[in-house]
């Protein structure tokens, strides 16, 4: 009576053993090794799981290989298997992290290079507001040389003015000095008319002294106007060569900021030139990756070749095997010839 109840653990202690003594496991085998019990469809399917987990003890039972050729072929494809995948991440680790440090290189070049150009873009902009100032300045040099000269040119006339009235006043006192003159004579042959061309001439001459000081007087202030002008002239001078220091320095800063824009220019320089040395070196590391690609499937064809050699030897055995078998087989036929022929003979005899 077949008894119930058939696992997995029956299934792959029987076939387990069927292999262990040169038997393939089959689903019959199986059942027969279980002592005929449990049905075809619960054994099936257990037998079919223990084969998948266990196919180089199949293959080792059904060709007739050593277990540990078959083994140590297994582990020299595993270790091969387990050194390139071991060197290919190694590779993809170090290609990773040069490819990080090339972007990160990349990352400050580019902050670098944003940095000189804001900087460039300062002294230029710092530079035209210099060239801005530099013209506002020669303006305001060519403005007051215009005021200068006007203002020489107004002293000079000023200058001619009391010129004139020095003049003027030289005449009236050539006219004052006849007046007299004329008054003494006339006082000598006209002692008649005195009393009558007295207040005449004295209002006269009253008139002429108040002439005199009102000339005098005008002259006084055309000399403090005179000097007013000379003291307006100095200040002019002086802010004029102020001016000029200023612009002077201003120009000598703009020398320095241009001096300054340069440097930066070859730091750019430099920089662009770090960054293709990155980038060549990125380029190299790509070709590094590339060679280890093609160590590894070098790799692949020896694997392939390995697994192409055991399938050779097992092919060979199963040839051996069937020679030996047909060797066997021919061998027992001419026994039995043999044997036939020897009960001939004691037949004959």
């Amino acid at each position: 009576m077949a008894r119930a109840g058939i696992s997995y653990t029956d299934v792959a202690r029987a076939a387990s053993q069927l292999v262990a003594d040169g038997r393939s496991p089959t689903v019959d085998s199986v059942r027969e090794a279980l002592g005929s019990t449990g049905s075809k469809s619960t054994i099936s399917p257990y037998l079919k799981r223990w084969k998948e987990e266990h196919q180089g003890e199949i293959a080792a039972a059904e060709s007739g290989l050593p277990a540990t050729l078959i083994e140590a072929v297994k582990g020299l494809h595993q270790h091969m298997q387990a050194d390139f995948t071991l060197q290919a991440e190694a590779l993809r680790e170090k290609h990773v992290v040069a490819l990080q440090e090339a972007a990160a290189t990349e990352r400050q070049l580019r902050a670098e290079r944003d940095a000189i150009r804001t900087a460039h873009t300062a002294l230029e902009e710092e530079c035209a507001r210099l060239r801005t100032v530099l013209l506002d300045l020669q303006q305001q040099y060519q403005n007051q040389t215009t005021t200068l000269a006007a203002t020489r040119a107004e002293k000079d006339g000023l200058q001619h003015r009391l010129a004139d009235r020095a003049a003027e006043v030289g005449t009236l006192e050539q006219q004052l000095n006849q007046t007299r003159a004329q008054f003494e004579y006339f006082q000598e042959a006209t002692a008649a008319q005195r009393m009558t061309d007295r207040q005449a001439f004295e209002q006269r001459i009253s008139r002429l002294e108040h002439e005199l000081t009102a000339a005098q007087q005008r002259t006084a202030s055309q000399q403090v106007l005179q000097a007013r002008q000379e003291a307006q002239l100095g200040q002019l001078e002086s802010r004029l060569e102020q001016a000029k220091e200023e612009s002077k320095a201003n120009l000598d800063q703009a020398i320095s900021l241009r001096t300054e824009r340069d440097r930066l220019a070859e730091r750019l320089e430099a920089s662009a030139v770090a960054r293709d040395d990155a980038l060549s070196q990125a380029t190299m590391l790509g070709a590094q990756v590339t060679e280890a690609r093609v160590t590894a499937a070098g790799f692949e064809r020896e694997a392939t070749l390995l697994a192409e050699t055991a399938r050779m030897a097992e092919q060979k055995v199963a040839e051996l095997t069937q020679e030996k078998l047909e060797w066997m087989q021919e061998r027992t036929a001419l026994m039995q010839r043999l044997e036939a022929n020897g009960d001939a003979a004691k037949a004959a005899s």
